[in-house]
Order: structure tokens, then sequence, then C-alpha cells
């Protein structure tokens, strides 16, 4: 069953309690987090680590102990030993947000900012790139577009190595987009958006057309009990 996640950071967290948190995700993980040079950095990266925990925790009643990440070829995070819980993680912003489904999963939040227009002719279909400088607000359609996009790339699992102009987002109606390559829908790829912040875009691209009717917020308070207040 595809669920849907999101942990607003803006909310006030000790950095002593914080830093007890990176002996919950492993030596490899916290390595990796202290190497960012920006502190929110390291808060987006251990809490998007801490949701798909806190989920799989729940859904699949094991320790944390036990929880064992892998990577695919293409450096797609997985769990050997839950083949069939697919899961896909992103944050941005004040923003961490993640997806879990039986069936694999992309989701995608990026927060709306002035951005150079001429980037979509090289990350953009010529058809994406003429429906977007035709929009009254071509800056947010910009992220609408880029949110969906990145939200399939993360669906394929083959990261950059698909150009993202390779395929374009297709809106038949409001709530009716699908997605076109070589010419031809692609069958079997949905997508859905949430607004969870009217300065942000988000995304998610499913196998199925069981999408939930809201996102489940998380706190970070929640999070870190679930963890260190055992």
């Amino acid at each position: 069953m595809l669920e849907i996640f999101s942990v607003d950071l803006s909310e006030t967290v000790e950095k002593e309690r914080v830093e007890r948190l990176f002996s919950v995700v492993g030596p490899d993980k916290a390595a990796r987090l202290r190497r960012f040079y920006r502190w929110e950095d390291t808060l987006r990266g251990i809490y998007a680590d801490l949701l798909i925990r806190y989920i799989l925790i729940r859904q699949k009643n094991i320790d944390n102990r036990d929880i064992s990440f892998s990577d695919s070829e293409y450096g797609k995070p997985f769990l050997s030993d839950f083949p069939q819980f697919h899961f896909n993680l992103s944050h941005s912003g004040r923003w961490v947000v993640g997806a879990v489904d039986d069936y694999p999963v992309g989701i995608d939040v990026e927060r709306i900012v002035p951005i150079d227009l001429d980037i979509s002719k090289h990350y953009f279909s010529p058809d994406e790139h003429l429906d977007l400088v035709n929009q009254p607000d071509p800056q947010t359609y910009f992220f609408t577009l880029w949110t969906l996009k990145e939200s399939y790339i993360k669906i394929v699992g083959k990261g950059l190595s698909l150009p993202l102009d390779s395929f374009s987002i297709r809106f038949q109606g409001p709530a009716d987009i699908r997605i076109k390559g070589g010419g031809d829908i692609i069958p079997g790829i949905f997508f859905a958006q949430y607004e969870i912040d009217c300065q942000y875009k988000m995304a998610v691209c499913a196998r199925h057309q069981d999408f939930p009717p809201a996102v489940r917020p998380v706190t970070t308070a929640q999070l870190i009990a679930a963890f260190l207040d055992r």
C-alpha cells in the first residue's frame, strides 16, 4: 500500500540531541553526513534516514539494529531483506518527504526559488519548454515539471543516466498526468501532486493509481523519541 510521509524541519531541536542520532543511523552513514559543509544539509540527511527507519520498524516490526541498506548499481538504496518494501526519499529546505509502497515508487520535493528559465532548454523536452514559456507563472511551473520528472527518474532507479529531456510530462487533465517517451504514452506510470507548503512543489510517481488522499506528517519530536527516548 502506498503511503506518503512528511517531516517539517522548522521545529527547533537541541543540537546535542541531534548529535546523539548519529549512533542510530550507523557509522558509515554518520560519516557521510558529517562531511556535509552545512549543518542544514546534515539535518536533512539524518531525518530522511530516520524517517524510513521509523516507517520500517512499525510496518515490519523489526529492530533498528537489524536494518541494513544496500545500493543498486545506480546508487539507489534498497532493503535486500525486504524485497517487496520499496521506498524513496527527498528533501529540500524545511521539508523531508518519503514514500513507501509494495511496488517501486519515486518522490520529489523542491522549494520554489527564482531560476533562469533558459536552463529548461537543456533539461526539458521541446514540448515541455514550450508549455513552460506559455505559462502565466513559468517560475512555479518549472518546479511543477521538475518534481514530476525527478519522481519518474527515481522510480526507474537509473539516476541521471536517463536524460531529463528524453521524456515529456503531459497534462491530459488537471489530475491526469502522463509521461511520453519516444512519442508514445508510457504505460503503467502514474503521478500525483501534493501541496504541503505554498512555497514548495511535490510530486509522487507510482506503478498504480491508488494514491493516498493526503500526506501523513511525522514530527521531529516523534522521530527523536522513537530512537532516543525508549
